[in-house]
């Protein structure tokens, strides 16, 4: 009886329907953080960049990486909804990077990421329009954040 308990849990358990965990290896990056005074974008599209998925506390995490910076997208529901979702409400986004022995954070304050799932190619597309104000001193400097991603599901 133990035993066909035990196989019909691991079967169930295999088939699991949720977003995959995954690192995968992009051509072109996806992801423009760009000055809005001089239109520099930070992330260089004609680069590779690795995009991860994974779940941080049981939560849903996006992350693109591309040298040493990364744009971070942090869910709080566990599966993705066709929705749009607030930022700083419904998930946090930041971007941050690393210069030297120095780590720098700097979080999106306000914008949305639509979701939608494609029924034909199977994967959720994530849609992210932000604007990032960077405090220094005595000077705002605002930056224009978009990106598109595709996630398996």
């Amino acid at each position: 009886m133990r035993i066909h308990f035990l196989v019909i849990f691991l079967m169930v358990s295999f088939i699991g329907n949720a977003q995959e965990e995954r690192d995968t290896a992009l051509s072109r990056c996806p992801v423009f953080i760009t000055d809005t005074i001089t239109s520099n974008n930070f992330f260089i599209e004609a680069k590779p960049c690795i995009l991860k998925v994974y779940r941080s506390k049981g939560n849903l995490t996006v992350v693109v990486e591309q040298k040493d910076q990364y744009f971070t997208l942090l869910f709080t529901d566990r599966k993705l909804k066709n929705s749009k979702y607030k930022i700083g409400r419904d998930l946090r986004a930041k971007y941050s990077f690393r210069s030297g022995d120095q780590v720098s954070y700097v979080d999106v304050a306000n914008g949305t990421v639509d979701v939608m799932y494609d029924e034909e190619l199977k994967v959720w597309k994530l849609k992210v329009n932000g604007l990032i104000a960077n405090l220094v001193e005595r000077t705002i400097t605002y930056y224009k954040v978009r990106a598109d991603l595709k996630l398996k599901g």
